[in-house]
């Protein structure tokens, strides 16, 4: 049977091999026996035994080094030698030390009655290191299924990253192009405004790496600055494009715009990062601008920096009512509208770093000033 363990019992007398097989033999446990050294060796060579029981009468049979040689077979069996009385311990005493112990039972085969209390012992024991044996077999199997199924989960973890990583580019990519439709969508209905989304994005950009804005901003600032005007696809024409000075109501009508672009991102999910620079790239720093009156640093950073950007654009272009500014009339002035309309702060750094070069072709041997040079610039 399954559970069933092998002992060995080597005795060079039949009636004793008989007298301790009864007492040994159950269905856990099977006893196969030898009547000599010679035997029991070769018993041992062929049978997995748990337990090995040998007497020991010398010189017909040393049950002592038969044990002792049994290690060398069956290193985890249990091992009891059968002595006739107490003076023969002298002669397992007299061969130890040994890494494997020798339980020793002593008096005749009739009287020796604990060595089948003793074997049961040795059976639940054996039973237990089988039982932790099997136990460590299949865990080492399962943990080997483990690491070649963790091997092929990595690849199609791998192969499942790549493909979303390609999917969210051609999302990403989409997205962009969508976005920047809206923004020639603006500017189709302005021919005079052509390239002024790109630029203020550019300007934005700009600015806020002088400034420090993490890579992973820089994006959804692109974005709020190419659409920061994407009210005026609700301004009437006859205001949008009238080539003089607008009246009253038509500015009016015309400062509507910023909440009409907030209202156009607020139904739109991929937008709605952009709204405080669609919304409020209106505001003045001095809390006068539209349309929330914010002031200071309450006016989202976003669109302090697309107000600077828009505004210079506005100033260094041509437009049906004004020619283009050259570049340090066009930064005077942003100068002369620090701490009222713009961030004072941002307004030096776009000036003293000479940002709006970026689209000036009049200036080309003009750059503008890196992080780097901002000692020889100063």
């Amino acid at each position: 049977m399954a559970s069933e363990l092998l002992a060995l019992v080597v005795h060079n007398q039949p009636e004793a091999l008989g007298e301790v097989v009864e007492a040994l033999s159950s269905p856990a446990l099977r006893v196969h026996t030898a009547r000599s050294a010679t035997e029991g060796l070769h018993k041992l060579q062929a049978h997995p035994y748990a337990i090995v029981i040998a007497g020991h009468k010398p010189p017909l049979l040393d049950g002592i080094d038969l044990l002792l040689r049994s290690a060398l077979y069956r290193p985890d069996a249990m091992r009891i030698v059968l002595l006739r009385d107490g003076a023969a311990e002298a002669d397992v005493d007299a061969r130890e030390p040994f890494d494997h112990a020798i339980f020793r039972v002593i008096g005749r085969s009739p009287q020796r009655g604990n060595l089948a209390a003793l074997v049961a012992e040795g059976v639940k024991l054996q039973s237990l290191l089988r039982e932790q044996r099997e136990l460590v077999r299949r865990l080492g199997s399962e943990y080997d299924k483990l690491q070649k199924r963790e091997k092929l989960l990595d690849v199609v973890v791998k192969e499942r990253t790549k493909e979303l990583e390609e999917s969210y580019q051609r999302l990403k990519a989409a997205h962009r192009q969508a976005l920047f439709g809206l923004a020639e969508a603006i500017e189709a209905k302005d021919a005079y405004t052509k390239g002024h989304c790109g630029r203020v994005a550019g300007y934005a950009l700009a600015l806020a790496e002088q400034v420090g804005w993490r890579a992973e901003e820089m994006e959804t600032l692109e974005f709020g600055a190419f659409l920061h005007d994407i009210g005026k696809i609700g301004v009437r024409d006859s205001v949008l494009l009238k080539p003089g000075p607008l009246d009253e109501d038509e500015w009016q009508h015309m400062r509507e715009h910023p909440v009409i672009g907030y209202e156009i991102a607020k139904q739109i999910s991929i937008l709605h990062p952009i709204m405080p620079a669609v919304r409020n790239h209106h505001e003045r720093w001095d809390g006068h601008g539209y349309p929330d009156g914010l002031a200071g640093d309450n006016i989202p950073l976003s669109a302090r920096i697309v107000a600077i950007a828009d505004a210079y654009d506005a100033l260094a272009t041509d437009r049906p009512y004004k020619v283009a500014l050259p570049l340090d009339e066009s930064e005077r002035i942003l100068r002369r509208n620090a701490g009222k309309m713009f961030d004072p702060e941002l307004v030096d750094v776009f000036c003293r770093r000479h940002i709006g070069v970026l689209y000036r072709e009049d200036y080309e041997n003009l750059r503008p000033v890196g992080a780097e040079d901002e000692s020889a610039a100063g």
